[in-house]
Order: C-alpha cells, then structure tokens, then sequence
C-alpha cells in the first residue's frame, strides 16, 4: 500500500511538476505558480503518450516496451528539469506559501466543497457500460502484456484493430500508470484518477478564473464557487459536461470536456492577455501537445479539439489584429488532421 502510494505520488504529482518546471523556464507568466507548472506537465506527457502509443499499437509491440519508453523519457525529463530548476523549487515554495496565505473566505469555502467532493468520491464509486470496454480493454492489456490487440468483450485477437478507439489509447494509458504504481487498473480509474483528476480540473479552473479577473482572488474564488455549483447541479442528464466531470472523470471523454477543452481555453487566454513582448511560441507548443492530448482521450478530442482551436485563434488574430497568427493555430492542428485522415483511412 505504501509503495504504490509513493509510485503514485512520484508518477501523478511530482514527475509532471518537474515537466512543467522545464517547460515554463521559457515563460514569465506565472512561472512560479504551482498549478501552471502542473498542468503544463500534464499537456506535455498526455501529448507525449499519444506520439509514443500509437505506433506501438499498429507495431504490435507490448504494453512493458511502452512502459519503458514512456517512463523513461519522462524521468529524464524530469531529471533535467530538476539540474536546470533546483534553484527555482524554493521561490516556488514562497510564493505558493505566499498565494496561501492570500486566500479570501471565498476561496477557502471553494476548498471545502471540493473536499466535500472528495469524501464523496472516497465514499462511493459510480459505474456504467462504458468500463466493459474501457476499464476492461486496460485490464486485458495488463494481463497480457500487449497494448489494444485482444477484444475485451470476447478475449479474441483482434484481426482489425478497431477505427473507432484505436487512435484514442487513453485505456492504454491508464494500464500503464497500472504497471508503473503495481496496482490494478480498476482501482486506478474508479479510485484514484477519479479523486486525482478533479482537482487537476480544479486547478484548471483556477488558472482560468485568475487571468479572468487578473488575478483578483477574491473574484477568482465566486467564479471557482460557481463553477463548482453548476458542477454538482448538473445531474439533470446524463450528456452534460459537468455530470462528466462530477461521477465520470476516468473516461477519456469526460477527461476531455472536464480539463482539456478548458486547458485550450485558457491557454488562449494566455494568448489573449499576452502583449508584444516575444516569448509566445512557448503557449503555441503548449497548445500543439494539448491537441495531441486531446486526440489521446477520445475520438471526439479530434474534431473538437481542431474546432476550439480554430475558433479561438480566429477571435485572436481579430483581436490582435494580426492574421499570421492563424498559421500557429492551423499547425497546432496538425495532430488532429492527422488522426482524421488515418480514421478515414481505417474505415475505408
């Protein structure tokens, strides 16, 4: 038990931490924020697993190879980020120590709903027909060290990988922070990415409300209550983002319109708030693994993903005036295009 809570703990918290380090050196930005940092880390190794999956997949190769790769580009990663960043750790600490105790009644009424949230959470667990092919696709892929070849309803090989989940391995995913933290797959979605990831999403919803307001925290804090309320409120269907956000957070879709839609969001916002200081190209890269990321959760990251991205790099190059700046947005895209075309291709 112990180990697998520190495997978890280096594997969830503090690898993707040191990701984000790396990665906001090149930023001024709330480069010292916590939760930047984390989320950053996250675009970067949710984008890497898609790269790295995916022609392993169609190669056939086993689930112990993509561990390896996976976790071993993702170490040396966070190695360097800790040689290149351990003087940055204890500013890091004082400002977070210092936005702590800047926290208004608002914000620390926000921290006890998510709590709330949380013991829920610990408490119960909810299920649906979509484990019998997710959770369960992980689990095959554990047991027989492969990655996506057995059909998990039948156990048979798969002749013909299938168009429709292929190109979008969160399930892949999932049995590989299984192998890393030795435990089992059903534990780690309905337990662990279920709590985890909803404070991630969190987290997200913070950066957003911060550059919303322009880092008034006492507006940040309502808009968090807010947000958090339409959340529990939601439940009055099933289809809703905020219901996939609340009971549903293992699945690549709800993982999608729960944190990464509004990761491109803010991002955006980002971009939106930038002046003509240089130094944006960082956002851009940011934004171009966010898509990769997107395609990994589920087949709808695709399209939506390429959708959000378009839409908003619309409204950027209008505001700024400036219509080049359709091209970043157009590459960022580049991922998207690719899985489109390779579905096509499948299904033809």
């Amino acid at each position: 038990m112990l180990k697998t809570l520190i495997l978890l703990a280096v594997f969830l918290l503090f690898v993707p931490f040191l990701l984000g380090l790396l990665i906001t050196r090149f930023t001024e930005r709330e480069k010292n924020n916590v939760m930047f940092n984390l989320v950053a880390g996250y675009i970067f190794a949710l984008g890497l697993f898609e790269l790295l999956a995916l022609p392993l997949i169609y190669g056939r190769q086993s689930l112990s190879l993509l561990t390896k790769l996976y976790g071993g580009i993702l170490f040396a990663g966070a190695a360097l980020s800790l040689i290149f960043n351990y003087k940055r750790l204890y500013q890091v600490f004082l400002d977070t120590v210092s936005e702590v105790k800047g926290f208004t009644l608002a914000i620390w009424g926000e921290l006890v709903l998510i709590f709330c949230q949380v013991l829920i959470y610990k408490r119960c667990q909810y299920t649906n027909t979509d484990d019998a092919f997710y959770v369960a696709s992980a689990v095959t892929s554990l047991s027989t060290d492969t990655i996506f070849q057995y059909n998990p309803y039948t156990g048979e090989l798969y002749k013909n990988l299938p168009s429709r989940y292929v190109l979008s391995p969160f399930h892949a995913f999932i049995a590989v922070v299984s192998k890393a933290v030795c435990n089992h797959p059903a534990i780690i979605a309905h337990s662990v990415f279920m709590i985890w990831f909803l404070l991630v999403a969190y987290m997200v919803y913070a950066l957003i409300g911060r550059n919303l307001f322009h880092g008034d925290k006492e507006k940040t804090g309502y808009f968090l209550i807010l947000v958090t309320m339409l959340t529990i409120f939601s439940g009055y269907s099933e289809c809703t983002s905020g219901l996939f956000l609340l009971i549903r957070l293992w699945q690549g879709k709800a993982f999608l319109a729960g944190i990464l839609l509004p990761l491109t969001l803010y991002l955006f916002l980002r971009l939106f708030c930038r002046g003509e200081e240089k130094g944006a190209w960082i956002e851009w890269c940011l934004l171009g693994f966010l898509m990769c990321a997107c395609c990994m959760v589920s087949s709808m990251g695709v399209i939506l993903g390429a959708v959000m991205t378009g839409i908003l790099g619309i409204l950027l190059a209008l505001k700024k005036k400036r219509f080049l700046c359709l091209i970043p947005a157009v590459l960022c895209c580049v991922p998207n295009l690719i899985c489109a075309g390779a579905y096509l291709f499948i299904r033809g």
